[in-house]
């Protein structure tokens, strides 16, 4: 060994590094793992803590709707004291209007209605869980409700309350919260209340929907320690865990998430079983390699060489992969785009690139595909997607962009490689889109359900003259149109029979999407692709972007898509907060608006055909105008009967009371058909003012 030693010096030097490497591995194991596991502990309870909070806004959101609802009958309540029998009409309505309620009754004061005798509590809800609603008076002595601490509650409070849940033992049999309301009279004296059930069913989906890991879940929990939605079975048998709490204000309700201590440290685990793996193959290895070394030290500094050009070239793959995609996420205040990428390599390495980003309210996106495959081109795409980023954030001219791309590119380029590409800059205010085209497949431009190729001016290939000019061209973006971007994977996408996907099918498919979301219409065109592929092996890289223009801030383009509404929300609550406006209108406007907007979505279209519903809200002077635009079946919803409150709910025809809803919100509302297209037309006085009447135009 010491003739060994001696012959090769440096045998013994390195063996020495590799054991001090091995010992610095475990202590870095060590640190790694403590300061991992304080993480994991402060990750897990940011994220329960945020989870939480949203949970507990979407909770209050939902019954939110349902006291404006209530708060609005207790007006017609109110209005109508002077007729006992129409409080059978009015909890009708407020059930039949808002499916999370399961009945509602109305309750009068000790003879308040002489004719109906002492005790007269009119009561609507669904029987025994069917979709039937019965009304029935059921104040008597057996069911004296005078005693009933939710009467009580009621008469002595000055505005609406959420009771105690409580389990329902003689309907639903399950748990239920109580909306109750008092009615006064015109003195100003409470003569009665309004009470509402509501189902916790209706919250569980909610809940029982949040999941941060594999076996954590979600539980309600009663202000007097009740569990409101049950444990699941996995909980039994949890062992030491983790509870994270958030009380729902003002409904006598707290949620908790619960996490097993083995999921909140699984990767923890996971990784300190890798990294002990890794120092005992280190030690194992060094032995072997010690052992080996004295008998083959030459083959083994070939291995090694071998070895280390393996992972040389895996270093550069996977710089390339990470270097090529955009994060893919916009800021949540960017509604004007809806914008998806996709990026399916042929081999490892891939020559294609995709690059998206948002400056100055302007949206820069690029799409390029280099010659050649393998690691050159990917490599080439690399620098060519550093210069993008580099060049454009400070240049806004797509013309100026490429000249600078182009005269990099080619300055060191002694092997001609080139690189075709598709650039853009949009104006996000306007959705006017000024771009240059080397070479690229001309875009797809989607708009009024038809497809057709962007008219592009030809421009020189990346690449291969140093001094080429670059011309630009202008597309202004309806709402609601598309640019739909790709490389020549797409087109020259093969199937068994050696036969092309070709541009002919591209627009073709393209035609059919245009009214569905970007990641909609990506999904269609890649299943498209795959469909026809039937199978063969990809022969080049596919990229495609997708980039729809949505309007500006101020306008909100949805689907007829019941998912949709969740849009609407947070929509809204962008332009309260940069309007400054008073937030406690937000409900209100909210629950009119989404109630336009589900007529659309449900009446508009025929049954399987898309289309979208868009919506502007602007604000001048105080006041609030939103308008909604469909292009489906003409319909105006001002000519449609309202809901006769004066008849029973057996004979009232079914219909009227959405727009009954709107107009007793807004302020105004306006119809009129222009252009092959409805137009709803709703205003309201932020500073209050004089009610107008609905018109047609």
């Amino acid at each position: 060994m010491s003739s060994i030693f001696s012959k090769y010096p440096f045998v013994k030097k390195e063996l020495l590094k590799i054991f001090i490497a091995i010992f610095a591995l475990l202590l870095v194991c060590m640190v790694y793992y403590f300061h991992i596991r304080k993480e994991a502990l402060h990750t897990a309870q940011m994220r329960a803590e945020a989870t939480l909070k949203t949970t507990e806004r979407i909770i209050t959101s939902r019954m939110g709707k349902i006291e404006i609802a209530v708060n609005t009958m207790q007006s017609m309540a109110e209005y109508a004291l002077d007729d006992p029998d129409a409080m059978f009409e009015i909890a009708g309505y407020i059930t039949d209007a808002n499916q999370r309620i399961m009945g509602a009754g109305i309750a009068f004061k000790e003879d308040y209605y002489p004719a109906k005798g002492h005790w007269y509590e009119t009561y609507v809800g669904y029987q025994n869980g069917s979709d039937t609603l019965v009304s029935r008076q059921i104040g008597s002595e057996e069911h004296d409700y005078f005693q009933m601490d939710w009467f009580k509650q009621g008469m002595a409070a000055k505005e609406g309350f959420w009771s105690n849940p409580y389990f329902d033992n003689a309907g639903g049999k399950t748990y239920m919260i109580s909306y109750c309301c008092p009615i006064f009279d015109t003195a100003n004296e409470a003569v009665g209340v309004i009470c509402t059930d509501v189902s916790l069913d209706t919250l569980a989906g909610i809940v029982q929907g949040v999941s941060l890991y594999s076996h954590s879940y979600c539980t309600l929990i009663s202000g007097d320690g009740t569990l409101l939605i049950p444990q699941p079975e996995s909980a039994k048998k949890m062992g030491k865990k983790h509870i994270f709490t958030e009380e729902i204000d003002g409904k006598n309700m707290t949620m908790t998430i619960v996490i097993p201590d083995a999921d909140m440290y699984r990767r923890l685990r996971l990784s300190s079983l890798f990294f002990a793996l890794v120092a005992l193959t280190g030690i194992f290895t060094v032995a072997f390699i010690a052992h080996r070394l004295v008998r083959n030290l030459l083959k083994l500094n070939e291995i090694q060489i071998k070895e280390q050009h393996i992972e040389d070239e895996l270093a550069i793959a996977s710089t390339i992969q990470q270097a090529l995609l955009p994060s893919g996420k916009l800021k949540p205040s960017i509604h004007s785009i809806d914008i998806k990428g996709l990026q399916i390599p042929a081999k490892f390495v891939g020559g294609d690139l995709y690059d998206y980003y948002v400056r100055d309210n302007k949206l820069l996106f690029c799409v390029g595909d280099v010659s050649g495959k393998g690691v050159p081109a990917a490599l080439l795409m690399t620098i060519s997607h550093s210069l993008f980023r580099t060049v454009s954030a400070r240049e806004d001219h797509p013309e100026q962009i490429m000249e600078t791309l182009n005269s990099s590119i080619s300055d060191n380029n002694p092997d001609i490689m080139f690189i075709t590409m598709f650039l853009g800059v949009m104006d996000l205010s306007t959705g006017t889109i000024r771009y240059c085209n080397a070479g690229h497949n001309p875009p797809i431009v989607i708009r009024n359900g038809q497809a057709e190729l962007l008219s592009t001016e030809p421009s020189l290939l990346l690449g291969v003259e140093m001094n080429a000019r670059y011309t630009a061209n202008e597309l202004t973006l309806s709402s609601g149109d598309t640019l739909f971007l790709y490389t020549d994977g797409l087109t020259e996408a093969e199937n068994i029979r050696k036969e092309l996907f070709g541009e002919r099918r591209a627009l073709e498919t393209a035609a059919t999407s245009g009214a569905l979301t970007a990641s909609e219409q990506m999904e269609r065109m890649h299943q498209a692709v795959h469909t026809f592929v039937d199978g063969a092996e990809q022969s080049d890289d596919l990229t495609m972007l997708v980039i729809r223009f949505m309007g500006n801030d101020n306008t909100l383009c949805m689907s007829n898509d019941i998912e949709e509404l969740n849009k609407l929300e947070p929509f809204l609550n962008g332009i309260f907060e940069r309007e400054h406006l008073d937030m406690s209108m937000l409900p209100q406007i909210d629950l009119a608006l989404e109630e336009a907007v589900t007529n659309i979505i449900m009446y508009a279209y025929p049954e399987g055909e898309k289309g979208t519903a868009e919506l502007t809200v602007e604000v001048a002077d105080g006041q609030i105008s939103a308008t909604l635009i469909d292009s489906g079946t003409p319909f105006n919803p001002l000519q449609q009967q309202e809901a006769n409150l004066d008849v029973s709910l057996e004979e009232r025809k079914i219909g009227g009371l959405g727009i009954h809803l709107i107009k007793e919100i807004m302020d105004e509302v306006e119809y009129a058909y222009e252009e092959g297209r409805n137009v709803l037309k709703m205003k309201k006085n932020g500073r209050g003012g004089e009610r107008h009447e609905s018109t047609a135009y």
